[in-house]
């Protein structure tokens, strides 16, 4: 992993994203805890939900299309500034509580946060793929997300009773201001790819594209349904604490928390092995996500469900990090943006679809049986991966490649809007 951190563009984005997973997650529970204290309503919530995920999934890879050909130290630290001054309102409009200005703030913000987050993943593969340690970065990168994952909720719960949620929200303000002062001074950051063509129309090209490469068409439709069966447990875990083990709070919490190390133990699974064929991790993810479901499912204690949640937490550090890898190794540069945006977008719009599967499951038959077909999904998830993502299907490129030299092996100019390969 040494090689990978003696690159300072990379130790420069890497301080970048770790720093904006963490205002995520603040902001996120900041902003939850404070629409419902003031609304008092599963709507209200909702409302925050569809405004800060959903929407921005659907609009924001227009916005990549228009910003993905400028200057990475330009356009990345502009961005994380736009992201910056959308959470200071927020921290104001939070003193004098108003649900709609909130409201699409959040939504400004949700698309921002979006498209930075592609633009700033797409420049990580090139830095690393240029250097030959993509897989490197992304055992890196993943490790520091899980870590987020786990601090962030718990040091947004602690400013918010410290200082409320406009303390939560002035801090993001401060952190966002500070990733465009780490990005602004970063030195080896890529420069611009040349003008592609107008930006309209690049977003149905870039669908094209993914249509005609069986492999990039295979990883998103596996992750659309990964995902799905997944977070099938999201809204189950707290009715099945309660209902079938007959648990409290501190249960709940325990749970939760199984699952944070879990994936934090992931991450550390496919550091240690990201050399090994994505294919072979992405079902092993998978694989332990279902026995960790079916265990949960079937555990007579809550000793037992802890174990076999940490086992699904594995699962997932694992498979999510395997799965971008994946695709990234796929896809040529000049798409990487577009490409990680619909990622980005997938990962926002089918959780809704699996949360309102799980809710329905375990409400009308029982939080054991919407755990066991997340379970027997996830494992259905395993098996179709292993078909699918054959050898001759699923092939990395050569370490280091450039956009212009992948289009050079094929005999042609680099990629271009509407232009068949």
């Amino acid at each position: 992993m040494g090689n990978v951190l003696k690159l300072p563009a990379y130790r420069r984005l890497l301080a970048a994203y770790t720093l904006n997973e963490l205002a995520w997650q603040i902001g996120s529970v900041a902003l939850a805890y404070f629409i419902y204290r003031h609304t008092g309503s599963a709507i209200g919530a909702m409302a925050f939900f569809l405004c800060s995920q959903f929407v921005p999934a659907l609009l924001s890879a227009f916005a990549v299309a228009r910003l993905d050909r400028g200057r990475p130290r330009r356009v990345l630290p502009a961005l994380y500034l736009a992201e910056g001054a959308a959470f200071l309102g927020l921290a104001i409009l939070a003193q004098h509580f108003a649900l709609a200005p909130i409201l699409v703030l959040a939504t400004i913000d949700g698309i921002i946060a979006l498209v930075a987050r592609s633009l700033a993943r797409a420049t990580t593969v090139e830095v690393t793929t240029t250097a030959g340690l993509l897989r490197e970065g992304n055992a890196v990168s993943n490790g520091a997300f899980s870590i987020c994952y786990m601090a962030g909720p718990a040091l947004g719960g602690a400013i918010i009773v410290a200082g409320g949620a406009s303390a939560a929200l002035f801090t993001n303000a401060a952190l966002f201001a500070l990733i465009a002062l780490t990005l602004l001074s970063a030195r080896g950051l890529p420069t611009a790819y040349p003008d592609r063509g107008p930006a309209t129309g690049r977003v149905r090209a870039a669908l094209a594209y993914v249509r005609r490469h069986a492999a990039i068409r295979a990883l998103f439709s596996l992750q659309a349904i990964a995902v799905l069966f997944f977070t099938i447990s999201i809204p189950v875990e707290v009715v099945f604490v309660q209902r079938s083990l007959h648990g409290g709070a501190g249960a709940y919490g325990g749970l939760l928390t199984a699952w944070g190390a879990g994936a934090v133990a992931g991450s550390a699974v496919y550091a240690r092995w990201h050399v090994v064929p994505m294919r072979k991790l992405i079902a092993l993810g998978a694989g332990a996500l279902g026995v960790g479901f079916i265990v949960m499912a079937a555990a007579p204690s809550l000793a037992i469900a802890v174990v076999g949640c940490a086992l699904a937490g594995i699962g997932n550090g694992i498979e999510a990090v395997s799965a971008r890898t994946a695709l990234q190794e796929q896809v040529e540069q000049s798409w990487m943006a577009l490409m990680m945006s619909f990622n980005e977008s997938l990962h926002q719009l089918v959780p809704g679809a699996g949360i309102l599967l799980g809710g329905a499951l375990a409400a009308l038959v029982s939080p054991r049986v919407a755990l066991a077909v997340a379970g027997a999904g996830a494992l259905g998830v395993t098996g179709a991966a292993w078909q699918l993502l054959r050898p001759r299907v699923l092939v990395a490129p050569a370490a280091g490649r450039s956009p212009s030299s992948e289009a050079s092996a094929r005999g042609r100019a680099p990629a271009s809007v509407g232009r068949h390969q």
